[in-house]
């Protein structure tokens, strides 16, 4: 397998325009799917990058569990149409945090 597709999971508003750029969606709003769908895709490893719906974060805990020391596929957090809750940015300012050992994203 080679992880080089790239999948969406989410509010059928959010996911579905990434299909004109080429990602593979899956469109849900029952939150079991959402689970299914990303063991589905992270177990066929043909998809190196899931984008999930920021506002699906807290309710796939168990999944970014189940996935957290795999290095593929990512799952990245990307907004719902409603707008941004800054998970995403507050996940990676975290990460980096980790990295660096200090927060190199805060404003001066």
């Amino acid at each position: 397998m080679s992880w080089s597709k790239i999948a969406a999971v989410g509010g059928w508003s959010t996911v579905f325009p990434l299909k004109s750029v080429g990602i593979e969606v899956f469109p849900t709003e029952d939150i079991e799917d959402v689970g299914k769908f990303i063991r589905h895709i992270a177990r066929s490893r043909e998809y190196g990058i899931i984008f999930v719906e920021e506002s699906l974060y807290d309710e796939i805990a168990d999944v970014r569990a189940e996935f957290a020391d795999s290095d593929l596929p990512a799952i990245i957090l990307i907004p719902s149409v409603s707008g941004s809750e800054g998970l995403g940015t507050s996940i990676i300012r975290e990460t980096l945090k980790r990295a660096a050992g200090r927060d190199i994203m805060a404003e001066e």
